[in-house]
Order: structure tokens, then sequence, then C-alpha cells
């Protein structure tokens, strides 16, 4: 089975296949074997590397939260729409991508000004959420139009932060 997800607002792809009895996982380039048992709906135990990780998996619409070893995990299930253009971020009426918070949060530093151009996964702004910071990152090369929110200002989940404009 094949998975796509995005952390952090970057696509990710799982391949998950079953083997002997444990789980093969596949994540880029690499791939790794682990046993799962599960305790409840939210609540398993992986075996991997010799080690016991106790998790636990929440679902809140669309977003997935996995905590594991004392951190917390966001992921989102891609939307049919960003699988058609294939792009983690929202567009304004003109189609111009726009950065929004992942979660409910605090802006802790913008890291680009208006007018600035920015190349593709160049750190936008950051946000903590969850005792984690979380960089946001360009989805395009392109120039900062706007930006909606300054450093010490709590957002909403997918409150809109910053507006680009695509090079063309």
């Amino acid at each position: 089975m094949e998975f796509e997800f995005f952390s952090n607002r970057q696509a990710c792809r799982i391949s998950v296949d079953k083997k002997d009895g444990r789980f093969v996982f596949r994540v880029r380039e690499a791939a790794f074997e682990a046993e799962i048992r599960l305790v409840s709906a939210n609540h398993l135990y992986v075996l991997f590397g010799g080690r016991t990780y106790r998790v636990f998996v929440a679902e809140d619409g669309d977003r997935i939260y996995i905590s594991l070893a004392g951190r917390t995990y966001v992921f989102e299930r891609q939307r049919q729409e960003e699988k058609r253009f294939d792009r983690a971020e929202d567009g304004d009426e003109r189609g111009n991508p726009v950065i929004r918070a992942p979660m409910p949060g605090k802006v802790i530093k913008i890291c680009a000004s208006e007018g600035e151009n920015v190349r593709k996964n160049q750190t936008l702004a950051i946000v903590e959420a969850m005792k984690m910071e979380n960089e946001l990152k360009s989805p395009v090369a392109g120039t900062v139009k706007r930006i909606f929110v300054s450093a010490g200002d709590l957002v909403d989940s997918e409150k809109a932060l910053l507006e680009l404009e695509p090079k063309p």
C-alpha cells in the first residue's frame, strides 16, 4: 500500500508492505522493517532496531497526529485538489501561492520581507505548535508579495501567513 501525506507542508510518500509477519516501510530511498503490536485503535507498540516504541495516533479531519518518543508529528492527508496540482500551498484568487499555518500556534519568526526574492524550499516563517517549531518553506521560486502576520502573533490552523508571486 502507498500513502501520500504532507508533513511540515512537504509532500511525503510512504510505502508499506507485509513480509513474514513484519511490515516493510519505504520512505524516499530508505527501507526498514518493523513489527507492530496493536494495543487499541489509537495505541500501538512498534518493535524496530531491537527497541520497542510506544506510539499514540490521533486523527482530526485530514490531520494525523503521531506521538512517538516524547515528540508529536503531524501529517496531513493529501486532498484531491492538491493531488491535481501537486502542491502543498493554497492559492489566492489570482493563483498565487499562500503559505498557511499547519496548525494553531505562535509565529516565532518571519524569515523574509515583502518584496524579497525567495528560492524554492527557502524557509519563510517558523511557527511553534505543540512545543515543536515548524519551518514553513517556499513551494516555488518567486517574490514575497504580502506578509499577513508578525512574530509573536497567535494563529489558527490554515491562517494565511504570506502570499508569494511565482517567478514567470
